[in-house]
């Protein structure tokens, strides 16, 4: 089947565009990798990915692949085989992190397009105007049916569409990343039950508050704190008030041991962590301002 130039552009246009979400998804696992090392440890399958080798090992590893993966499928180099190495990297992530991603099924959704255009370039390659081309092309002596000037003109053009998508891309990621910014996220951590009411008391304050702008507030019970969060618990009225404010309540397992604290035995909704400590760094590098009572 003969194509049009039109649908050859169109060609190009969807490999250009499909390859810088994943070069831009390969610089953000490489340099903002405890962001994506959270969502993979939180993600109700992620243990099936760390069995394998530790979170941010594996994030790192993937950014890499994405990264280059990306730019040969922008390039339309090795167009079969780079498609092929983004699918076995983006499956798993998928199956892992997107199926339950709390934000939805948008993100899911969209790597499922995603594996639908990889799945076509690892059938068709770069179709036109990648090195692919350009090499069997050379092979061949076949620029008869392509002229040089026209060939240089596409690939201009294509140039100009990864300037502009790349610079598009920058800008809404800077505004994002302004908009984050302007957002403050809270997180608490208390060792008694008496702490409780405190640290609840502190959210209502501060979600009531416009100048402390919360987009988050976590509590983390640690030591015999955990004790406040059994069923029947004189505390249970805070626990309720905080709920009602968007507190995320999180459980030191660790401590839930140490004070012989049965996880059934908890309120419903609350979240288990096995270590409150390190749960605590990990709020603190994604950007919680954090305190400890």
């Amino acid at each position: 089947m003969e194509f049009t130039p039109l649908q050859r552009i169109a060609f190009l246009v969807l490999r250009i565009l499909g390859s810088l979400i994943f070069i831009t998804a390969g610089i953000n696992h490489i340099f903002k990798t405890a962001g994506a090392t959270a969502k993979l440890q939180k993600s109700a399958f992620g243990h099936l990915a760390t069995t394998i080798a530790p979170a941010e090992s594996l994030i790192i590893l993937s950014g890499i692949g994405l990264l280059v993966g990306g730019i040969l499928l922008l390039a339309g180099f090795k167009t079969k085989l780079a498609a092929l190495g983004l699918l076995a990297i983006l499956v798993p992530i998928t199956l892992t992190v997107q199926i339950t991603n709390p934000d939805g099924a948008g993100p899911l959704f969209k790597n499922i397009a995603l594996i639908g255009m990889l799945l076509f370039f690892i059938l068709s390659g770069a179709v036109y105007y990648g090195l692919d081309q350009v090499l069997s092309l050379k092979k061949k002596a076949a620029y008869q049916t392509i002229g040089n000037k026209h060939y240089i003109n596409v690939l201009a053009l294509g140039a100009l569409l990864t300037l502009g998508s790349c610079t598009t891309t920058g800008t809404i990621a800077q505004s994002s990343t302004q908009q984050s910014a302007s957002k403050q996220k809270y997180a608490v951590l208390i060792s008694q039950p008496s702490h409780l009411k405190a640290a609840v008391n502190t959210a209502e304050s501060i979600t009531k508050d416009s100048n402390y702008n919360s987009e988050a507030f976590v509590i983390m019970a640690c030591g015999k704190s955990v004790e406040a969060f059994q069923k029947g618990s004189e505390m249970a009225p805070f626990i309720e008030q905080g709920s009602a404010l968007g507190v995320t309540f999180k459980i030191c397992g660790m401590s839930l041991k140490q004070f012989k604290v049965d996880q059934s035995t908890l309120v419903d909704g609350l979240e288990v962590e096995p270590n409150g400590l390190t749960y605590m760094f990990d709020l603190q590098q994604q950007g919680y301002k954090t305190v400890e009572l």
